[in-house]
């Protein structure tokens, strides 16, 4: 989960002056999280195309955040991007809890997906250019710069 700094100070003061923007800032998640869902489309490993099919999105407003995400829902998602067993212990990758190899079979190396579309996203600053966009955008219907 990411901050932008100063975020908060800015939201209170677009709130005092009635400008509601988090629907706005719901939509500029909702963008990011579509590139991140567009890479991790790009950078699965396809079989049958299941998993590729079922990388989706979903951006909500909470009463106090806004959050979007990128998931998937089919079981084995987990053990394409971490690797299996010996070769999946093999390829280094920081594993969730739950995540366990099994020592004595030979499994399968990690083909991280979700990951790296993430960390792609996050290094080019995608969501806090896309929040940016929309804030403008939202401050110039009020007639600010």
């Amino acid at each position: 989960m990411s901050k932008i700094e100063g975020m908060d100070e800015l939201l209170i003061v677009l709130s005092s002056l009635g400008v509601d923007i988090k629907e706005p800032c719901r939509n500029a998640l909702e963008r990011s999280a579509k590139k991140i869902q567009k890479n991790a489309k790009m950078m699965a490993p396809v079989d049958k195309g299941q998993l590729r099919n079922s990388i989706k999105t979903d951006s909500k407003i909470n009463q106090d955040s806004i959050e979007a995400e990128v998931y998937t829902n089919v079981e084995h998602a987990a053990y394409v991007e971490f690797g299996t067993g010996q070769r999946g212990r093999e390829s280094n990758i920081d594993r969730p809890e739950g995540i366990n190899y099994k020592a004595d079979w030979k499994g399968q190396s990690a083909q991280p997906y979700m990951t790296p579309a993430y960390l792609y996203a996050k290094n080019n600053g995608d969501v806090e250019q896309e929040i940016t966009k929309s804030l403008q955008e939202e401050i110039r219907k009020y007639g600010g710069k």
